[in-house]
């Protein structure tokens, strides 16, 4: 062997460079399915010189030339042994026989598996045995002779078949379909015409959905017509699905234990006696959509290669018709979305990532004025309309430089110049290497919308009547303040004292003029010194920047002044009065809802503390809400939990020493705080309206206990109760006042009720039908504390009262006191001259019992006899006292 000296000095490369190429070493390069069809879809063009056929001819997909040169039964056995090659190995090696023209050709086929587009695949070499080519022997010769009729037999039968399914390709090919569903309709001809030229009794599609197997149409060729089967649950029959999406045909001659299909024989095969399958996969783009599903009933079928390629090229046809389908819908949706850009009231901007405009619709004219052609390839920044937009794509410190969208408002200027809002959503278009390409800006025109805003806003924050800023302006500009860190703010706030008043005597329309020229005189005086807002209906905010405390105050006093001035309204001098809290931040408050909290307790002080002042927020403002709070909240559960308690003052007659009656006197024991007086809790229950309820439980506790004494034998005592005015407020005081009556079954003498001066100063027509219903149910009526407010003896008359109770102030000084004494006795002789009873309360001396004794006062109570007495002690308490009226003596 002749060798090259220089052979150690050439590289690697070179000299396997220098290797002959396979084909000339006698192997064919082919590409096929790996699938038992043997379908070729590339092979060595040498091949025609050694097989008598082309290359072309045995790669064609119609009639499967190539898988018909080898035996059936081969054919299938040896696909299984690849598969079985191919789980231990990366390669696979088989021989096997060609039936060819030039007679009959051992092969040895040598490859590897690949994927490409989701469908597995077959690559290698094909090498002829030598064996081949030598001359044929006498048994060989025997056995081609005895092949030769059966093979010549099966090629006039596969001719047949050819010509009926190149007929069926040409005419799926060259149909028009033309009913409203184009898939339904291709789906029954393709499964009628495969039922006739298969000849199987039924064939059927299915579009594969996840994995279930939802039916389009299957055709029963025993009846003639379509059906629609019920959809298949293939979760069950992971093989099956898995044989699918691997193989393009599944041609399962013994479809009963084939183990890509015996998953389906319970359900599928077993009930319709199935025994022979023949399934194509329907793909698009490499995807699994759908199967073409061929069922023989009978004895089982050998499916032939051309068979087997033919069901491949049905769903092939069938691909394409949804594909086309496809198409159509994309094109429709894609001119239902241009006609509706072009017809939309929005305007549409595509623009490149330059900035260039590449397309805008009529809208965009119709807002900005500029047509088509002229922004078309413009720069934004060149438009004077699109300005505003140019700086928000290429602006680096803009939203949409770090995000992917933006939305919001501009405001830009027509072609004209005239000024127009908008409001525009632009995103990022990206191209399918993920690279920025365009821009699209979809916006409208709100200028209209945003000048109703601003009338809008405008009514918002402004105050029909007085045309100052109302309650949510006002709040606005003070947290606008605190935002700003500004400090030393004061804030006034201002109440017109007893306007509910001027609006029951004079009208509502009178005091809406009233309102009026006291804004329009508090704005006058007020300058620039302030801000100033209606707060509530009959409350003025002020709010003062940069001010101290000291001069706060001093224009508090000055807008008293203001208000002290009377006004001229409806022909009328009116005369007003004002109350005034202030609070100064950030020493009464750092925040807008602390520092109006606080000036709102002032003015409620104020006003508390007769009205008409200036009350500067103190921490004891904040304390004394904080414990009505507490009390309100406590006091509600302390009438469900049993903690109010009503104690009782023995009443008794002076002349004679006998007791009386007694007075109901209500306690709270709280379990923390302990016992809470009356006046530390009345007031905030009559604020809260919980006087109502509670007045009835002592109502009911009262009549319970006098009737409770009678019934023991002590006789029979009168209770009196105290009535707050707030009662009066229930519509149903005297119906429920006389229910309990009935339902205690006490007699209404026995119930006497207080009544407070300010009731009778203040009452009204209902009230005064109220005292009389009450007095009509036979209960008595007395008036407590007389002497101490607006007593009046119009009250005597005006008012069926029973008693009058003189107030312990009176009787705490005598005899020390000459006036009270004269006041005293006064009282007495005009009372009974007016045929009252006179009670007087306090009597802690004897001396004080003698001077009421000697001017013949009628009933006493006070220290000097008892103590309030609590109700569960009263019984034992009262047992002492030994003249009882109408009480039999017990032994």
């Amino acid at each position: 062997m002749k060798s090259h000296p220089d052979a150690g000095t050439r590289s690697a490369a070179e000299v396997v460079t220098q290797l002959p190429v396979p084909s000339r070493l006698g192997m064919l390069r082919f590409e096929r399915l790996n699938e038992p069809s043997w379908a070729l879809l590339f092979l060595d063009p040498t091949c025609e010189r050694k097989l008598g056929i082309s290359a072309t001819a045995l790669c064609a997909l119609v009639d499967a030339p190539y898988a018909s040169l080898m035996e059936p039964e081969a054919r299938y056995r040896l696909h299984d042994v690849i598969q079985q090659q191919l789980q231990r190995s990366a390669h696979y090696q088989v021989s096997y026989t060609l039936h060819t023209p030039q007679g009959r050709l051992n092969l040895m086929e040598i490859g590897e598996p690949f994927k490409q587009r989701n469908r597995q695949l077959l690559r290698g070499y094909l090498l002829i045995s030598d064996d081949s080519s030598t001359p044929i022997q006498e048994p060989d010769l025997l056995d081609s002779l005895q092949h030769f009729p059966r093979t010549q037999h099966d090629h006039l039968q596969q001719l047949a078949r050819s010509q009926t399914q190149r007929e069926l390709i040409v005419r799926l090919a060259r149909q028009r379909y033309v009913s409203s569903d184009p898939q339904q309709e291709a789906a029954e001809l393709i499964t009628q015409a495969a039922c006739e030229v298969y000849g199987v009794a039924r064939a059927s599609l299915w579009r594969l959905a996840s994995q279930h197997l939802e039916p389009i149409s299957l055709y029963r060729r025993d009846l003639a017509r379509h059906e629609q089967p019920q959809a298949i649950d293939a979760r069950h029959s992971p093989l099956y699905l898995q044989a699918l999406h691997s193989s393009r045909v599944i041609d399962a001659h013994d479809a009963l234990h084939d183990p890509r299909t015996r998953e389906l024989a319970a359900s599928c095969l077993q009930p319709y006696g199935i025994h022979s399958l023949l399934d194509a996969s329907i793909r698009i783009e490499g995807e699994v959509v759908g199967i073409l599903c061929l069922e023989h009933i009978g004895p089982k079928r050998i499916w032939q290669a051309d068979e087997i390629a033919f069901a491949g090229e049905l769903a092939d046809q069938f691909a394409q018709v949804l594909i086309n389908q496809q198409k159509r819908d994309v094109t429709s949706t894609l001119n239902l979305f241009q006609r509706a850009v072009e017809q939309s009231a929005s305007a549409f901007l595509l623009v490149d990532r330059d900035g260039r405009v590449e397309y805008v619709n009529p809208s965009f004219t119709a807002i900005t004025l500029y047509s088509c052609d002229e922004v078309y390839g413009q720069r934004l920044s060149e438009l004077p309309a699109m300005a505003n937009l140019s700086d928000l794509l290429f602006d680096t410190d803009s939203s949409l430089a770090e995000h992917s969208s933006w939305q919001g408002e501009f405001r830009s200027r027509r072609k004209n110049l005239e000024p127009y809002w908008g409001h525009l959503s632009i995103s990022k278009v990206y191209g399918d290497d993920g690279e920025l390409t365009h821009y699209i800006g979809i916006y409208e025109d709100i200028t209209e919308a945003k000048l109703a805003q601003q009338r809008i806003e405008r009514l918002a924050y402004t105050d029909n009547l007085t045309n100052l800023g109302n309650r949510p302006a006002f709040i606005r500009s003070l947290e606008q303040r605190f935002a700003q860190n500004l400090r030393s703010l004061g804030l006034l706030l201002v109440d017109i004292d007893n306007f509910k008043r001027i609006n029951d005597s004079l009208g509502h329309q009178t005091g809406d003029k009233l309102l009026s020229a006291l804004a329009r005189r508090l704005r006058n005086s007020l300058g620039a010194k302030g801000s100033l807002a209606r707060f509530a209906s009959n409350e003025f905010a002020i709010l003062l920047d940069s001010c101290s405390q000291e001069n706060a105050l001093d224009l508090a006093h000055q807008v008293l002044q203001t208000l002290d001035k009377p006004l001229f309204v409806d022909n009328q001098l009116i005369s007003v009065t004002g109350s005034v809290g202030l609070a100064i931040a950030p020493e009464h408050g750092d925040d807008p809802q602390t520092l109006m909290k606080h000036a709102g307790l002032a003015l409620h002080k104020a006003k508390a503390n007769g009205k008409h002042q200036v009350q500067l927020f103190t921490e004891a403002l904040n304390a004394e809400a904080n414990y009505k709070l507490f009390v309100e909240n406590n006091l509600r559960r302390a009438l469900t939990q049993n903690e109010l308690e009503v104690f009782y003052q023995p009443k008794l007659c002076l002349k004679t020493g006998q007791l009386l009656g007694m007075e109901a006197l209500l306690r709270w024991q709280h379990p923390e705080k302990g016992m809470i007086s009356p006046d530390q809790f009345i007031s905030v229950a009559e604020e809260t309206g919980l006087i109502i309820p509670i007045g009835k439980w002592v109502v009911r506790q009262a009549c319970r206990m006098s009737k409770q004494i009678a019934a023991i034998g002590l006789g029979q005592l009168q209770v009196a109760i105290n009535l707050s005015p707030k009662q009066f407020s229930d519509p149903d005081l005297v119906g429920s006042i006389a229910a309990i009556l009935h339902e205690e079954q006490l007699d209404p003498h026995l119930l006497e009720l207080e009544l407070t001066e300010s009731l009778l100063l203040e009452a009204t027509d209902d009230t005064r039908h109220q005292l009389s219903r009450l007095k009509s149910l036979g209960l008595s009526l007395a008036m407590d504390d007389f002497g101490t407010g607006y007593s009046s003896l119009s009250y005597l008359k005006k008012f069926p009262i029973d008693v009058i109770k003189i107030d312990r102030s009176f009787i705490k000084d005598i005899p020390g006191n000459q006036d009270d004494m004269e006041i005293t006795s006064a009282v007495i002789a005009m009372a009974h001259n007016l045929k009252l009873k006179v009670v007087a309360e306090g009597i802690e001396t004897g001396a004080q019992l003698g001077f009421l004794r000697r001017h013949k006062c009628d009933i006493g109570q006070g220290y000097l006899f008892d103590r309030a007495i609590p109700g569960r002690e009263l019984i034992d308490g009262l047992r002492r006292y030994p003249c009882r009226p109408q009480a039999e003596q017990r032994t």
